[in-house]
């Protein structure tokens, strides 16, 4: 069969140009490091690195939460921790000022200390992790806690056996701290022409004797109304505090930590701390506390230790709460390591150039093509003209 030069010289420079390409894909792989460079080099490799290679994402992507999840919860494990700290301290003072020993001056005191603490836990409550609020669900932006203006509160009764007097609070306070007022009924008879006393220092001074009627001023913008019949003896107290209320949403903070499995990283913070009036309302049996010892009354101080008590136990259940996400969190990131260590070696194997074998190659492609080249140009080089 007869071969043109044409075809020869076509099929020459068809076998170089492969040669060629083929020293270029290797030298490729060795400067970049991957073994394949395109799906066509082998789609069935290509295919099963693509899908370590997302997988290994996934798995940065989930020890990255786990990271954040690790310092939101440790934020909020020390604040509560500390909050709970506080509270023993509170519940140590109340049961010391619940003897009877002490007095009215010391108990005012005590008050004091207490209006402190009650501003302490607002601060803690108000904690911000990276410049956001850990303890207001969603609202990371806004402060968790608030404290209102002067309010004056509904009386707290405490009557004689016969009496069915009763009493309401209005008014506006123009006071600039929080008080107590102790009204006491000096003569019997119904509202109108029983008299009563108040006393805003927990009855170590009184103020003159006034006649009950539906409308008396107690001082500072404080009203009271009378109602019914009195028996001399009874006594009612009300409060005027800035109340503590929670600003947050009722949301939990979640992020993804593995596959459909999600993770709690925040607490709320009515939940925790109250705000909400509801029976583990810190705040609200911190303003009890305060005004039963401003009223110098012993039994309320004994009944709002009982509350930080259970408030205690409350709090403790959210502490373990805590400390079993952390642990969660713990077995999750050692798991991520493990199989990121893995994932890593794996896609290593498959798609990492093997240095010294593409080397090798490269070597071999490159004598080959050189002895392509030299016959090559042996056989262009001859024609008919050399034999006759």
């Amino acid at each position: 069969m007869r071969v043109s030069m044409p075809t020869i010289y076509g099929n020459i420079q068809t076998q170089l140009q492969r040669l060629l390409e083929e020293q270029q894909r290797t030298n490729a792989s060795i400067s970049t490091g991957r073994k394949y460079l395109q799906i066509s080099d082998n789609p069935v490799e290509v295919g099963a690195l693509m899908g370590l290679n997302v997988e290994s994402a996934l798995v940065t992507q989930f020890k990255s939460n786990l990271d954040t999840a690790n310092s939101w919860l440790s934020a909020t494990e020390t604040t509560l921790t500390n909050v709970n700290t506080l509270v023993s301290s509170t519940a140590a003072l109340a049961e010391q000022m619940a003897t009877g020993t002490y007095t009215a001056a010391q108990r005012a005191a005590a008050a004091e200390k207490v209006q402190q603490y009650m501003e302490e836990f607002m601060q803690m409550g108000n904690t911000r992790y990276q410049g956001k609020y850990i303890l207001s669900g969603y609202r990371i932006d806004s402060e968790a806690f608030t404290m209102g203006n002067f309010a004056i509160q509904q009386p707290e009764m405490s009557l004689e056996s016969g009496s069915t007097g009763t009493a309401t609070s209005s008014g506006t306070y123009t006071g600039t701290s929080s008080a107590t007022y102790i009204v006491e009924i000096v003569s019997g008879g119904t509202t109108g022409t029983a008299t009563y006393r108040v006393s805003t220092d927990g009855g170590q001074t009184w103020s003159a004797t006034g006649t009950t009627s539906i409308d008396e001023d107690l001082g500072n913008g404080v009203h009271a109304s009378f109602g019914n019949d009195w028996v001399a003896g009874d006594r009612f107290t009300i409060s005027v505090y800035q109340p503590i209320t929670y600003q947050g949403d009722a949301n939990r903070l979640e992020l993804s930590i593995g596959t459909n499995s999600r993770l709690a990283v925040s607490q709320i913070g009515s939940d925790v701390m109250g705000g909400d009036g509801s029976a583990n309302d810190l705040f609200q049996i911190m303003a009890g506390l305060k005004s039963a010892l401003e009223a110098n009354d012993s039994a309320k101080v004994g009944e709002s230790m009982e509350e930080l008590r259970s408030y205690q136990s409350h709090l403790t259940s959210k502490l373990a709460e805590l400390g079993s996400a952390l642990n969660r969190v713990e077995v999750k990131q050692n798991a991520y390591d493990t199989l990121g260590d893995q994932l890593t070696s794996d896609i290593a194997t498959k798609g990492d150039t093997d240095l010294v074998a593409a080397a090798t190659a490269l070597a071999t492609q490159q004598l080959a093509y050189q002895a392509a080249l030299q016959s090559s140009s042996m056989i262009m080089g001859m024609s008919l003209l050399d034999f006759l």
